[in-house]
């Protein structure tokens, strides 16, 4: 499973090559892939820095681990960052300070997208009839 990182904040740059180091740092993401799609340059632009970090997640797990180390990196960050988690059916933006259980918000998100992948895969869902936490919007 594919998840898409973004960081938004003064220095998003930095802040995004912080997240990416703190996550290679991770031993228990250490199967994780982690990569950084090469940007197209608009018009006019000198070049571009890649604003993407993608973690290829496989099972064992990893999505936990990458939950828990996205919000404690958060945690840590002392100016006014958000960070945006996002797969193929869904993605939710998580803000340092402002959310009381991150972990929980980002594994919402993971969780969807490996159940949306298994019945794409046609894989049974391991559905269990219990709310699956969205509001009324549809927003985990």
């Amino acid at each position: 499973m594919e998840i898409g990182i973004t960081v938004d904040s003064d220095q998003a740059e930095v802040d995004l090559h912080s997240l990416q180091q703190w996550l290679l740092q991770d031993p228990g993401l250490r199967h994780v892939r982690f990569t950084c799609p090469a940007p197209v340059p608009r018009p006019g632009d000198m070049g571009a820095v890649s604003e993407l970090l993608l973690a290829t997640l496989g099972g064992g797990g990893a999505g936990a681990v990458l939950a828990n180390s996205v919000s404690v990196w958060l945690q840590s960050r002392v100016t006014q960052v958000k960070v945006r988690v996002e797969g193929s059916q869904g993605s939710v933006e998580v803000e340092a300070g402002n959310v009381k259980d991150p972990v929980a918000l980002i594994m919402r998100v993971l969780d969807e997208q490996a159940r949306l992948n298994g019945e794409l895969n046609g894989e049974p869902s391991p559905g269990d009839g219990r709310d699956d936490g969205a509001d009324s919007h549809g927003a985990r």
